[in-house]
């Protein structure tokens, strides 16, 4: 019996396609480059905007307290994260850590016989269970502030974050955008960028609206390694001195 070649999409499907997903993209780096912020690191184009001069702390208490006021959004509880396959068995490879350490600090809600399969939904698509409001992985510590038992577990262990976290919770602001030709734009969530992946209103987001804290490039470091490894992230710091060095002598 002969093997059937799949069929090819028309030029019109195939093109079509492309530009659905990217031409908003393109327009976006494009207009970086005509701003003289798009910059070039190691083969990535690099939203120097985004990473270089916006200010970005991840302060929980501005977010996730217990007294936030009604609205104001927390990546830690208002969001649905969606996870592969081999990130839930990571996950589940490490259950018995992570029950024992989210008994210990929410033993109300989880007690230490509890299985891991309910912190998961699980239909076409995988994704992290919510709970009272909030990521099931999710515990509050003594001062009420939230915090993500995966995280929290990795530190103990001593292991990487991302050996066990979500990568999109371990990236988040940061976006990374892979075009089809392969190139690859390194960026962040902004009021530009949010609509390009239909989230208007993540720009919104406390820690994002108060500009405060370290260069994004810098407060998402353990985020651009998870990414891009420790190498890259090495180039990075050396493209932001330059990127300042020559907005200082720009008149």
């Amino acid at each position: 019996m002969g093997v059937h070649k799949p069929a090819d999409l028309t030029p019109l499907a195939a093109g079509w396609l492309r530009d659905y997903n990217e031409a908003p993209w393109r327009r976006y780096m494009r207009a970086l480059e005509e701003r003289g912020l798009l910059a070039a690191v190691g083969g990535i184009r690099v939203d120097a905007g985004a990473l270089f001069e916006t200010r970005f702390r991840c302060d929980t208490k501005i977010c996730a307290g217990l007294d936030r006021s009604p609205g104001t959004e927390s990546c830690c509880t208002d969001y649905d994260v969606e996870i592969t396959p081999a990130e839930q068995a990571r996950i589940v490879e490490h259950a018995s850590g992570v029950i024992e350490l989210l008994s210990r600090h929410d033993g109300e809600r989880v007690t230490p016989a509890r299985g891991i399969a309910g912190f998961f939904e699980e239909a076409h698509a995988l994704s992290l269970a919510k709970e009272k409001g909030r990521c099931a992985f999710s515990y509050r510590d003594a001062a009420g502030q939230l915090r993500c038992g995966l995280h929290s577990l990795a530190l103990e262990k001593g292991i990487p974050v991302a050996s066990i976290k979500p990568l999109a919770c371990v990236l988040f602001p940061v976006v990374i955008y892979r075009f089809e030709d392969g190139e690859i734009l390194l960026t962040a969530t902004s009021r530009e960028t949010s609509s390009l992946f239909g989230r208007e209103k993540d720009w919104q987001l406390p820690c994002l609206r108060a500009q405060q804290g370290e260069p994004m490039f810098s407060e998402c470091r353990m985020a651009i390694e998870a990414g891009f490894g420790e190498a890259f992230y090495q180039r990075l710091t050396l493209a932001a001195k330059e990127f300042e060095q020559t907005k200082r002598r720009s008149p």
